[in-house]
């Protein structure tokens, strides 16, 4: 969490730096539209008092599915490239699943999913020839996370079903390749990494309320297009 924190920290100052310059050539505004896959890691430590004793647990899942999205921003112009301030929003089919069985009965059914993310960015680009830039990107992203829970008490058979709704936030760094396609179009390849800072929360259980704290980080691959104006 520490070197995302400090990565996305040294890309924005390097931005901010160079923006005074850049603004003479003139910003050029531009939206997009993105595609790609979502693999998140989620770490889960829960907390539940049956009886008077404690009973506490770790878990940690996968979630992983395509992403779709779109982007705004600007960019200034310099000598190098370009320096940039972007918005996007996405939404995911990212879905952690735990089923857990006694005797052959299932227990307990519980769903992880991330879906709609939204952040902003800054943007550093360095030109590789004419018509392509390798930038870093740095910011700060929200993501929407469910939680929904099933489980059946083993004696009597009742099932207790309970969901809660939570937004992660968490500094978010990546590194991208963007080369026209035209003088108005241009096509991306970027990989970004969110590392969530972590939230508590509590469910409903046939044994229960559970106190738990989740955390997680979020790895995302796309290809896009951007169009400019």
């Amino acid at each position: 969490m520490l070197k995302t924190k400090t990565l996305a920290a040294s890309i924005l100052i390097a931005s901010i730096g160079m923006s005074g310059s850049a603004m003479a050539a003139g910003p050029v505004f531009y939206t997009g539209l993105n595609a790609g896959w979502n693999a998140t890691e989620f770490e889960e430590s829960s907390a539940i008092d049956v009886g008077g004793t404690i009973t506490e647990s770790e878990s940690t899942g996968s979630a992983a599915g395509p992403a779709f999205g779109g982007v705004a921003g600007i960019k200034f112009p310099i000598s190098t490239g370009y320096f940039g301030l972007e918005a996007h929003v996405s939404d995911s089919g990212a879905e952690y699943e735990e089923t857990q069985f006694v005797n052959d009965q299932q227990t307990i059914d519980k769903t992880i999913s991330s879906n709609l993310s939204v952040g902003l960015s800054g943007i550093l680009a360095f030109n590789v020839n004419a018509h392509s830039q390798v930038y870093g990107i740095a910011g700060y992203q929200m993501t929407s996370v469910e939680v929904e829970s099933s489980t059946r008490d083993t004696g009597t058979g009742d099932v207790t079903n309970d969901e809660y709704d939570e937004d992660l936030g968490g500094f978010r760094v990546g590194v991208g390749l963007e080369t026209a396609i035209t003088r108005s179009l241009s096509a991306r390849l970027e990989w970004t990494h969110t590392a969530f800072s972590s939230e508590e929360y509590q469910i409903n259980t046939a044994n229960g309320v559970v106190d738990s704290e989740l955390e997680g980080a979020e790895s995302r691959i796309s290809i896009g297009i951007i169009g400019h104006f």
